[in-house]
């Protein structure tokens, strides 16, 4: 899935301004301007007795030939994110649109250098513990309390 909402990403970005794309690495010829597209960090963490949290943060950078140019694409997206009410449609493995969406955070610009803008984007995705681990913890906890077996037959 992740896969997905990097490409949805991608695409969100390159509907809003017109830049050569990077994914893995920026090579020292890179024509400009040019977005580069990380890996996301990511953090775990517990939800609910149903569910976990995983936290994504992708910080990527606009580049240009100054400052203020990169700093002029970077804006146009936030302004395109912000105005979608920060909701990135997700595409599948052609690029369309599937009519499904996530939501990111509140993105933050910053200038890391010159002809740098550097955005962090994040969401988060809940996704279902494992069935048979749902029930064994509902079998463990009742009321956040464990139980006995004799417990829960009375």
């Amino acid at each position: 899935m992740l896969e997905f909402e990097i490409a949805a990403i991608y695409y969100f970005v390159a509907g809003i301004i017109t830049a050569q794309p990077y994914f893995e690495e920026v090579p020292l010829d890179m024509l400009t301007p040019c977005v580069f597209y990380p890996t996301p960090s990511s953090t775990a963490a517990e939800l609910s007795t149903n569910a976990y949290k995983t936290e994504f943060a992708m910080y990527i950078k606009f580049m240009d030939h100054d400052t203020l140019a990169a700093y002029g694409l970077a804006e146009r997206v936030l302004q395109a994110i912000m105005g979608k009410r920060r909701k990135i449609p997700l595409v599948d493995e052609a690029g369309k649109q599937t009519g499904k969406h996530f939501r990111v955070n509140m993105p933050k610009l910053k200038r890391i250098e010159n002809g740098v803008y550097q955005m962090e984007l994040s969401w988060d995705r809940h996704t279902r513990y494992d069935a048979r681990e749902v029930a064994l913890a509902r079998d463990i906890f009742m009321n956040g309390l464990p139980i006995g077996k004799e417990g829960r037959h009375a």
